[in-house]
């Protein structure tokens, strides 16, 4: 098996479970054939709780091959990094590829795995795929590593704080002119020892496939490309944009891909984020880096990848250079283009308009004591809850409801309590039957008869700052969030159902004449009746969208 059996166990066969030890024999045709059939044996083996604690989720084979003909295999020599690599179905598939360009002489592959069973299965892959390699002329080294990838990495760096690391001797001994990962997905909290380690790139309570991707952009030669399937919730969002800034400073995206579908690329395994794949190369080493265009496909999910639809867009399209936030952008098609273009052409943002937003104070399990299911006299006032809020319209109370719709007023929850004013309630979270992500409803000053309100913290809320929100500009901006242009931009920069703050403060926004007639329109009918296709055709109209974006809204929206 070679010398990088022995860094696992003299003799592996043996540690093998008896449910394992009748796969390893089979006569395998293809290096990912092998890694398949045995990453398969072991998810039926492994104890589902046990996979998601470790974040074990493993590539589908259709998927690996995909991401390994994403890197191209110009060189004589390669140096390959799998880290998280499972049951070695990427190293297998990069195998598969580099013996296909016909350009490749020899291949080391270097391979971390924290399951001892995993990273044994990985070892037999690559024995096969040394051995099949070796048929077809190409000579493969390897060593698997039962080693955690993030602290080993960190022992490697002499600066993790600074935004240029420089690398010691021990850790990874070399750069890469390829990384290749499906990395483990969860949280680690802000004490964990990898966390302390790669504070340069941590921001609240960190996701550790953040962490493989900073190490990897790191470890890269200077033409070397990484290829990645994560989730899409680094692309946006405040808790990723320090590793967003270290990381796109690092690489340039080349490539990506997104599947529409949150089941279907693992199957049977209980993912259910968006995912995508991105490869990116290396900026930094080479004055002669030019990525211009970036290759964006999608399809809905691993089955269809061969029919996925694909186009160039411009790299400034995908990270927009003007954003503080260095969101990934993702148009999926030329319309799609089109509206990033108008929108950024915007003059406005929130704070422009002198508007800001917040998230509602009143967290529910910490103020379960102010609570109240009935109106008291004089010592109660409305608790709103995301189920109140509507496309265009607040209801309170409801006449079902499973919430408190009352909090208690006291010199305590006085704090928890916002003034009766104006403002714009936005939903963080949409609902499986809303049609659209981006849902608000305006909150006219006195219509709900209190001095001050409570707003549950499911809800956002937009309100002036150094001047008064009035009707007109609030009714205006709510058919804006309500509309399909902006909901079909909040789904191009972001993958989650979440819509948090941060992104509602940087979303771009019309001249304010514009937004106060369409608040002026929706005030004489249009939003009592909820009509969201009536809402879109106005602002088509009222900012002529359907003549500068070519299409229709709903279409936009998909």
């Amino acid at each position: 098996m070679g010398a990088a059996s022995e860094v696992l166990s003299p003799s592996p066969l043996r540690s093998l479970p008896a449910e394992l030890s009748a796969f390893v024999s089979a006569p395998w045709s293809t290096p990912v054939e092998c890694a398949e059939v045995l990453g398969e044996a072991y998810l039926s083996f492994a104890r589902r709780k046990h996979r998601k604690s470790v974040g074990h989720y493993l590539t589908p084979a259709t998927v690996a091959r995909f991401m390994a003909e994403c890197s191209t295999y110009s060189g004589p020599h390669m140096r390959v990094l799998d880290p998280g690599s499972g049951s070695g179905i990427l190293s297998a598939a990069v195998c598969e590829a580099a013996s296909a360009q016909g350009k490749v002489e020899s291949l080391h592959v270097d391979a971390y795995e924290t399951e001892p069973l995993l990273a044994d299965l990985t070892s037999r892959v690559l024995a096969f795929s040394q051995a099949w390699l070796g048929e077809r002329g190409v000579a493969l080294t390897f060593e698997v590593r039962n080693e955690d990838f993030v602290l080993e990495s960190a022992g490697s760096i002499k600066s993790a704080t600074e935004a240029n690391w420089f690398r010691s001797d021990a850790g990874p001994s070399s750069e890469y002119d390829l990384v290749i990962s499906n990395p483990p997905y969860f949280k680690i909290g802000k004490d964990d020892p990898r966390a302390v380690a790669w504070s340069s790139v941590v921001n609240g309570q960190p996701n550790i496939y953040a962490l493989f991707m900073s190490i990897s952009a790191e470890l890269l030669s200077k033409s070397g490309q990484l290829v990645y399937i994560v989730p899409r919730s680094f692309a946006s969002g405040p808790y990723f944009r320090r590793f967003r800034e270290v990381f796109f400073r690092k690489v340039a995206p080349t490539a990506i891909h997104l599947f529409d579908s949150r089941k279907d690329v693992f199957r049977n395994q209980t993912v259910l984020q968006e995912n995508l794949i991105i490869a990116a190369q290396n900026r930094t080493g080479s004055e002669a880096l030019d990525v211009p265009q970036v290759l964006v496909s999608h399809s809905k999910g691993a089955h269809d990848l061969g029919e996925r639809e694909r186009h160039l867009v411009d790299v400034d399209s995908v990270l927009d250079p003007a954003s503080e936030q260095q969101e990934l952008s993702i148009p999926l098609s030329a319309e799609d283009l089109q509206l990033v273009k108008v929108m950024r052409s915007w003059p406005n943002t929130l704070r422009s308009l002198g508007l800001e937003i917040s998230t509602g104070p009143v967290v529910p399990f910490r103020a379960t004591e102010f609570l109240a299911d009935a109106a008291t006299e004089d010592s109660t006032v409305p608790l709103l809850w995301m189920q109140h809020v509507r496309p265009m319209r607040t209801s309170w109370p409801l006449g079902v409801c499973d919430k408190p719709q009352w909090i208690k007023v006291s010199a305590d929850s006085t704090k928890l309590l916002v003034a009766d004013k104006t403002y714009v309630l936005t939903r963080r979270f949409s609902a499986k039957e809303e049609k659209r992500r981006l849902v608000s409803a305006p909150l006219i000053r006195g219509s709900l008869n209190a001095d001050m309100v409570g707003l549950e913290n499911h809800l956002n809320y937009i309100r002036g700052v150094w001047r008064d929100f009035d009707e007109e500009l609030a009714y205006g901006l709510s058919a804006l969030l309500n509309s399909a242009c902006l909901d079909r931009y909040f789904r191009i920069s972001n993958g989650n159902t979440q819509v948090s703050a941060t992104e509602l403060r940087a979303m771009p926004l019309p001249a304010e004449e514009k937004i106060r007639s369409i608040g002026f329109e929706v005030q004489r009918g249009l939003g009592s009746a909820c009509d969201l296709a009536g809402i879109d055709d106005l602002i088509a109209e009222t900012l002529t969208l359907a003549r500068d974006i070519g299409m229709e809204l709903e279409t936009a929206a998909g």
